[in-house]
């Protein structure tokens, strides 16, 4: 399959299931506002912290080896398997012990067994079984599976609105954490189905595990800065700022993890291309890419800029009032992560996640700093505008190590071309076409 065949595939899939992603949250703030909404959604990004120490990123070491075919589908489904049981349990008893000494006042018991019980082991088979589908090409499937649970999660909130007595506040909120693992098991089961068979199902040999781990350490080391990179400030927000502000300034953030749709579709097609070696293109295309996302940013910000202040407490509700700048401050920063996604696919498929380890632990410096010296007296805006410069770090360092290993000057990957836009005018006609 070509490069462009899959990425315009993935793109409608993974888009769809995405956008039904962004309706879920739309509907599930405007519901349960900004403050109750922020005590979620930061239990979400605490189980996630948990969880990306527990999976230790085998994913990307399971994904590259399967994409090059040094390793079988049953092996790694059975090893998917083992590691989520073993990890679930040690992640619990870990969260566990959190709460417990550290913040007790966060969570009870019930809604603790619930939510981390369900949305651990639910995100990693997610995790895992993700990878392996996008290591063999078959993202529709995997898109297709998690965009009707979705679908039914947003059907149910639908019920939830219109008839409380149906199904109530805290009684949706448990459904929402077991779609988590739903999802999760019907990848499971469908990647069982489609690609292991009985006699299939065994463990890597020990000479494959340590590769796979070799790889997956360093990717593990890249991923942990870019988390901290990407929602440690969630922690100073929580600290220094109001429960409503911390509920803006999340969906501040999961609105920017939107807009990030497309990149992260070309990143998981340019992961497997690149560890496949399918196309010498691969620089050009990123480069073109690293343009166009110049150009559709600069429109976005002028359209946020003009509509931001009654376009948020819309969509969200009025308690989202103080989205507005913080948006227009982070805007900057997502388009350095608009343009870092596909670059750091680039650098795991040509096995140097180093590079993206560097870089990361730069940007994450500069926003420990940052976060310190700024949100206690200019809460989220602060919060906001240390994001983008620290977002500016990590996206230069992989910038210039790109442009240094394909000669490629950094002004001609900024600077929109005319080739450009014919480019641009050909794929808009083969889509109508």
């Amino acid at each position: 399959m070509s490069f462009k065949h899959l990425f315009y595939q993935v793109l409608l899939w993974r888009g769809a299931y995405l956008f039904s992603t962004f309706l879920l949250n739309l509907l599930f703030a405007r519901y349960y506002g900004a403050s109750a909404s922020s005590t979620v959604y930061y239990l979400i990004n605490l189980y996630a912290f948990v969880l990306l120490i527990g999976s230790l990123s085998v994913e990307s070491g399971m994904g590259f080896f399967l994409a090059k075919q040094e390793v079988g589908a049953g092996a790694l489904y059975t090893f998917s398997l083992l590691w989520t049981v073993v990890m679930s349990a040690l992640c619990l008893l870990l969260l566990k012990i959190y709460f417990h000494y550290l913040d007790k006042e966060m969570v009870t018991g019930t809604l603790f067994w619930v939510t981390a019980a369900t949305y651990i082991p639910g995100q990693l088979l997610i995790t895992f079984f993700s990878a392996l589908f996008y290591a063999r090409q078959a993202a529709v499937l995997s898109n297709k599976i998690l965009l009707i649970v979705n679908g039914v999660m947003i059907l149910l909130l639908l019920v939830t609105d219109i008839a409380p007595a149906v199904i109530g506040p805290v009684q949706y909120l448990y459904i929402y954490f077991l779609g988590i693992l739903a999802q999760g098991i019907l990848l499971v089961a469908w990647f069982r189905r489609k690609y292991v068979r009985t006699e299939m199902l065994s463990l890597p040999d020990r000479a494959l595990l340590k590769k796979i781990y070799n790889y997956s350490l360093v990717a593990f080391t890249a991923n942990i800065i870019f988390f901290l990179v990407y929602r440690m400030d969630y922690w100073f927000v929580k600290r220094f700022c109001t429960a409503g502000e911390l509920g803006n300034y999340i969906q501040v953030s999961k609105l920017g993890q939107m807009l990030l749709v497309i990149p992260g579709i070309m990143a998981s097609v340019v992961f497997p291309s690149t560890a496949l070696r399918t196309t010498e293109e691969m620089p050009s295309y990123l480069a073109r890419m690293t343009r166009l996302a110049v150009l559709f940013f600069i429109l976005l910000f002028l359209i946020i800029f003009f509509t931001g202040k009654w376009l948020f407490p819309l969509l969200f509700g009025d308690s989202f009032d103080k989205m507005y700048l913080p948006t227009l401050l982070v805007l900057p920063g997502i388009l350095f992560l608009f343009i870092l996604a596909p670059l750091s696919a680039y650098f795991g498929g040509l096995h140097r996640p180093g590079v993206n380890a560097k870089g990361a632990l730069a940007g994450v410096i500069l926003m420990v700093a940052g976060d310190i010296l700024f949100i206690p007296r200019y809460k989220i805006a602060g919060a906001a505008a240390v994001s983008s410069a620290g977002y500016f770090v990590c996206m230069l360092y992989s910038l210039l190590q790109f442009s240094k290993h394909h000669r490629i000057s950094l002004m001609s990957m900024i600077l929109l071309k005319k080739e450009d836009w014919r480019w641009l005018r050909r794929q808009v006609g083969n889509i109508h076409s």
